[in-house]
């Protein structure tokens, strides 16, 4: 027990500091710093509009979800609690931080923490299955001209799109809810456990009730893939900015899925895991490794630059918040 708490404890950390040490050690750093000299202070600004209309979109398709559950926010107020998620979420391990500080923060409107915690499940679900779906018909339209060496990634990926999408179906299936009602039937007369198992069975009807509004799903579906492209469009103006001769479709295809790796990985706010990955999809689109590090390097830089206002934004929102109280 001792053990798995302190790899529970140092686990992030020594992912984080193997990563870096892995790319420190295969990579040529000069090579690197010479690329990130390169880059034109245009491209660094425009990455950082492309970085702020992310936040944006991501703040907005997620409002689609809380107005189907009656939770609705003005679209301010919901840009200026996602940038804020952000500035909380740094410091904790992968997207938890920021999802646990969305669901609190609008439990302090008084709305069920179930309503709103559907809304963060049901958008890291479509959210997945976004970025699976968008890398499949990328990588299809890649390995259709030519690109045969990609064949196992694409085959990976539609692998688990169907995973993806069997899983989200078994997810909503009542029949196969039933079954954890009835296992966790005997935890009702423990007091504690009784109330995480009620919190649990409220969650999951959320989700489900949410899951069944075709419309605004539909539309959250479609606002994650335009989503995932502008993620993918912000390595664009590094790359041209280093002349790069790069294959476009293939970036487009598997940028998005360093999103996904990223949130899987607990490192601290994916340091180390979000370069190493970003250097491998762009080297798959024929980035040379230094450059593909040297775009890394500076979607980082912009990254931590970004949290100055994400932290504007967390103490207008306190702020807010006092003023309310």
């Amino acid at each position: 027990m001792i053990r798995s708490a302190l790899l529970k404890r140092w686990g992030p950390w020594i992912l984080m500091a193997a990563t870096i040490g892995l790319l420190v050690c295969f990579l040529d750093l000069h090579a690197t710093l010479d690329a990130v000299d390169d880059v034109e202070p245009v491209a660094i600004a425009l990455t950082a509009v492309l970085y702020m209309l992310d936040r944006f979109s991501m703040a907005y398709k997620w409002n689609v979800l809380l107005r189907a559950r009656n939770c609705g926010l003005s679209a301010w107020a919901a840009f200026r609690i996602y940038l804020a998620s952000g500035f909380v979420g740094y410091v904790i391990p992968a997207s938890v931080g920021s999802d646990t500080f969305r669901a609190a923060r609008l439990s302090l409107f008084g709305w069920s923490v179930s309503k709103v915690s559907a809304t963060i499940v049901l958008e890291r679900v479509l959210g997945l299955l976004a970025i699976l779906s968008l890398s499949s018909v990328g990588l299809l339209l890649v390995v259709a001209g030519g690109r045969s060496d990609l064949l196992p990634v694409l085959g990976a990926v539609l692998a688990a799109l169907f995973v993806g999408t069997v899983l989200t179906g078994m997810s909503v299936s009542e029949r196969l809810y039933g079954v954890f009602r009835r296992a966790t039937d005997r935890f009702a007369s423990h007091r504690i456990a009784n109330r995480i198992v009620q919190m649990l069975h409220a969650l999951h009807d959320e989700y489900v009730a949410l899951s069944k509004g075709r419309r605004p799903v539909v539309l959250f579906f479609f606002l994650s893939v335009l989503n995932q492209l502008i993620q993918a469009l912000m390595v664009v103006p590094v790359l041209l900015s280093l002349d790069a001769d790069v294959d476009l479709l293939a970036v487009f295809a598997l940028m998005p899925l360093t999103k996904a790796f990223i949130q899987l990985m607990p490192a601290p706010a994916g340091i180390g895991v979000a370069e190493g990955a970003v250097v491998v999809a762009l080297s798959l689109a024929h980035v040379p490794p230094p450059q593909a590090l040297a775009v890394a390097l500076v979607l980082r830089a912009v990254d931590l630059c970004m949290l100055l206002p994400a932290g504007v934004a967390y103490a207008a929102d306190a702020w807010k918040l006092r003023r309310t109280a």
